[in-house]
């Protein structure tokens, strides 16, 4: 299912760094449309809009539908966000379109849950070392995120990409044998590069 945030925003016609800071200062930013060989757009968004897509749960990876003007609906994400780096505000936003009959490559978020058994009760240390992978799929497969169970995991056992469990239509553009996360003997060896040795992620 389709699940797509809609984004009011205003055409322009001036930029220049005086424009920008009158929007800024109206609450709007600067930013631009582009992609999929069509001419770009610089539009006018509403400050509160673009925080609120970067709090949505699926955050940058978020489908957004740009409105504007009485012009036709463009389907984009968020490319990039620029930062003020002496106020730390958001000053600029680029856009990309997206053809929703076309796959995209992108990554998403690895979060981990429980406490390793090989940390609770084996004296192992537990290293999370890939926190998210790449994918491709279709923008209504996009996944939100891919949480890891570790609970199971023992000392001297790693969990790879290839252990992971993904939604249908997706696939991992991440090389299968690139580890996530492992549970090191306090002696510092681990048999993450052992296909026995792998742990199951649930």
């Amino acid at each position: 299912m389709e699940n797509i945030l809609k984004v009011n925003a205003e055409s322009r016609t001036e930029v220049g760094k005086k424009i920008s800071k009158q929007l800024r200062n109206k609450g709007r930013i600067p930013a631009i449309i582009y992609g999929l060989d069509k001419e770009s757009i610089p539009i006018a968004i509403n400050l509160d809009e673009i925080k609120a897509i970067l709090k949505a749960e699926k955050g940058l990876n978020s489908l957004l539908r740009i409105e504007r003007d009485g012009e036709a609906p463009v389907e984009a994400m968020l490319k990039e966000v620029q930062w003020d780096y002496l106020s730390n505000d958001i000053i600029h936003a680029d856009l990309i379109r997206i053809d929703m009959g076309k796959k995209l490559t992108l990554h998403i978020p690895v979060h981990v849950t429980g406490e390793p058994i090989g940390v609770k009760l084996e004296d192992g240390i537990f290293d999370f070392m890939t926190r998210s992978v790449e994918v491709r799929c279709l923008p209504t497969q996009i996944p939100t995120e891919i949480v890891l169970d570790v609970s199971g995991l023992h000392a001297g056992q790693s969990i790879k990409v290839e252990d992971l469990e993904i939604g249908e239509g997706v696939r991992f553009v991440t090389e299968p044998t690139v580890v996530i996360c492992l549970v090191a003997t306090k002696g510092g060896s681990s048999a993450g590069g052992e296909a026995e040795d792998k742990g199951e992620a649930e």
